[in-house]
């Protein structure tokens, strides 16, 4: 082993060692610190009488501990590795001050085991783990710490068993009564916030290189992926809140439905961000299935709302970005009739959240291109879009108008505003950015957006 490769297996052991004595200073203290109290109280929600003891899902319970001496091996990379361990301590340090500020005792009676291997994983368990230490539940939370490294190093049938194994063991916690389901749900969340302050080595990388302004192309195929990550860990992170909530409120039926509609809305949409879904509502023809009308409800009336009431009013609403092209949000009827612009249109949708009104949709021309909201554009995607418009511009009959427009008018149909006015003005990036600036002041462009086009202007060159 040469000595580069050497120090690697060092590296990876030592982070291996320090993630033990972490967990054995805090979690053996905190667990005495419990049981020295005179009593310690248990939350138990009251389906939770339901839940079977399954004696062997002992088997994936107690395979956390080899998870947890060679996943820090998988980490190939220093920052990757470092990320691993920052999130180690953020989760148990966090967790042992919450078992000390809120000690927890797990309250059922777990039933005799006669299976002979069964009962000596058993017999370990009582031994060397405790009652308390309960919310949030370290198992789960190190469970989704292992994803989080694993799931980029296997695919296909191997990823898909590895994520079911590790999806029994924070499952197994309940089917074996050692946690109760605050547990998890405090679990998921302290590690979803966990992801958001330590963002993985890809991340980090992406944001490095971003701030010194240099790119490989290798990371390009990779800034879509990133970006869109972020943003599904946010909802994610919301997503188990509004579990916790729906489950607070078991009492009250109504309540209870509401949040949990939301919570599995926010998780859906967070898992179509991640996975770079953007016609996840809409169809290619712009419209919406009824189904999930129904199930998106609670999303698009957020967007509804923030349409509604928080859409900057620009006087025009749409923009004359070049003769006959008009670029923004999306406008209502009484809006588009007030401008003239109801007949002989070529429209080009970019809102994912919401339908267009049926004046634009019924259009001959009417082209839909959703675009996830603050997410990453995907770099062929936005070739395509782009191609379509330039060329739908070119060849504008004498009478049509052309409309181009997201949901809020604030960035993604800017982006394309800006890639437009350079290529048919034969203008730099930088002076069509501050051409498009001059017309729209509430024009937003992050980084990522600005990395996009520059991506393209470079790939069009």
């Amino acid at each position: 082993m040469d000595e580069k490769r050497l120090k690697k297996v060092g590296g990876r052991l030592l982070v291996v060692i320090y993630c033990l004595l972490l967990f054995q200073l805090t979690y053996p203290y905190t667990a005495a610190c419990a049981a020295s109290l005179a009593t310690v109280p248990s939350f138990v929600f009251d389906f939770e009488q339901h839940i079977p003891f399954i004696p062997w899902m002992i088997l994936p319970y107690m395979s956390s501990g080899l998870f947890f001496c060679l996943v820090p091996f998988y980490c190939q990379q220093k920052g990757e590795l470092l990320c691993y361990a920052k999130r180690f301590t953020f989760v148990t340090l966090i967790a042992a001050l919450c078992f000390l500020l809120f000690p927890l005792r797990f309250s059922f009676d777990r039933p005799q085991v006669e299976n002979p291997l069964f009962t000596i994983f058993f017999s370990f368990l009582r031994e060397y783990d405790s009652p308390f230490n309960q919310a949030p539940s370290l198992h789960v939370a190190y469970a989704c710490l292992f994803w989080s490294v694993l799931r980029w190093k296997f695919n296909g049938r191997k990823k898909i068993i590895l994520g079911i194994w590790l999806l029994m063991m924070g499952i197994g916690t309940l089917a074996v009564y050692q946690h109760h389901v605050i547990d998890l749900l405090t679990a998921c969340i302290l590690v979803q916030f966990s992801f958001i302050v330590f963002p993985n080595a890809i991340e980090q990388q992406h944001n490095l290189q971003q701030k010194s302004g240099f790119y490989t192309q290798k990371l390009d195929s990779l800034l879509p992926a990133i970006r869109n990550q972020q943003v599904a860990n946010s909802y994610y992170l919301i997503g188990w809140l509004f579990m916790l909530l729906a489950l607070l409120c078991e009492g009250y039926l109504l309540l209870l439905i509401a949040f949990a509609w939301v919570a599995f809305v926010c998780l859906a949409v967070g898992y179509n961000y991640l996975c770079g879904n953007t016609g996840f509502l809409k169809d290619n023809r712009g419209r919406t299935p009824l189904i999930k009308k129904v199930f998106y409800a609670p999303y698009r009336l957020a967007y509804w709302l923030m349409w509604r009431f928080f859409r900057k009013k620009n006087n025009p609403p749409l923009i004359e970005l070049l003769p006959r092209c008009y670029v923004g949000p999306r406008l209502d009827a009484s809006e588009l009739i007030a401008l003239g612009l109801d007949r002989s249109l070529v429209v080009f949708d970019l809102a994912a959240e919401l339908e267009d009104v049926k004046l634009l949709w019924g259009m001959e021309k009417y082209y839909s291109f959703p675009l996830l909201d603050i997410a990453e554009i995907d770099v062929h995607d936005a070739h395509v879009i782009i191609d379509a418009m330039l060329s739908a511009y070119r060849n504008l009959d004498e009478h049509e108008n052309m409309v181009i427009h997201c949901t809020m008018g604030y960035s993604r149909s800017m982006i394309f505003a800006i890639l437009m006015t350079r290529e048919l003005l034969s203008l730099d990036l930088n002076k069509a950015i501050d051409r498009v600036k001059s017309i729209n002041r509430h024009m937003v462009l992050r980084a990522h957006a600005i990395q996009l086009m520059k991506i393209i202007v470079a790939d069009r060159s």
